[in-house]
């Protein structure tokens, strides 16, 4: 089984969203999407003026794809934008 290796830029939907509001909801979408999804790390991205932004490294089976998990992302009230950064694979 091979995985990919993923880095999310969640971006919230304004500037009067809290930084721990915008993780809470991110982690708690990525954590519940599949039992392959494994976050690495989570950490504070400053994105300018004040504005925080969530960076979540994390590991899933390739199989499973990313789409549907930046759909969900995307749908959620606090969210303003989903960027993946980097995605690699890695066997294993």
């Amino acid at each position: 089984m091979a995985m990919i290796i993923l880095t999310y830029r969640i971006m919230p939907e304004s500037g009067e969203i809290e930084y721990s509001e915008l993780e809470k909801v991110s982690r708690e979408t990525i954590e519940g999407y599949d039992s392959s999804v494994k976050i690495k790390s989570v950490e504070e991205y400053n994105v300018g003026f004040g504005l925080k932004a969530v960076k979540v490294y994390f590991s899933m089976d390739e199989k499973k794809g990313s789409d549907e998990l930046e759909e969900k992302l995307r749908s959620l009230e606090q969210v303003g934008e989903v960027v993946i950064e980097s995605m690699s694979r890695a066997l294993g």
